[in-house]
């Protein structure tokens, strides 16, 4: 599991894992875990992408809750939500279909291509959700 503190109300949370089918369970058991590490509490809308690589979990903080312990959730799973793994390394992400450079370094979009490079995501990061708004506006597609 990596976590990734975009700012107070917003997180980015990629589990590896071997699912094939994404159900609402697991997500809900990936969360309980969460917030007992982030001590999260409040009103919260979490986007959720299954890929081939793993859960891919987007919580976004919408309000705080009336009293300390609440916690409440509102998943959205969106299984068509693009996913980037950035590197500065090219060769990494040569045989991916979609590659685009921004600010020195490449993102490789994932996808079935992806399974190629697998082995070698500590190369890198994943990139999604609200990150992925100023790459897309002004990266070269190569």
């Amino acid at each position: 599991m990596k976590i990734e503190i975009v700012n107070d109300d917003c997180y980015h949370i990629y589990i590896y894992n071997d699912y094939e089918d994404l159900s609402e369970i697991i997500i809900k058991d990936k969360l309980l875990l969460i917030k007992k590490i982030l001590h999260l509490c409040g009103f919260y809308r979490v986007i959720a992408t299954l890929k081939k690589v793993g859960l891919f979990l987007e919580i976004i903080k919408v309000a705080e809750g009336f009293r300390r312990e609440t916690f409440d959730l509102k998943v959205i799973i969106d299984n068509n939500r693009d996913v980037f793994f950035k590197t500065k390394d090219y060769f990494l992400v040569e045989d991916i279909s979609k590659i685009c450079y921004y600010d020195g370094e490449y993102y490789g979009l994932v996808d079935d291509s992806f399974d190629k490079i697998l082995e070698k995501v500590e190369f890198g990061d994943f990139v999604f959700g609200c990150s992925l708004d100023s790459l897309l506006e002004n990266c070269i597609v190569i």
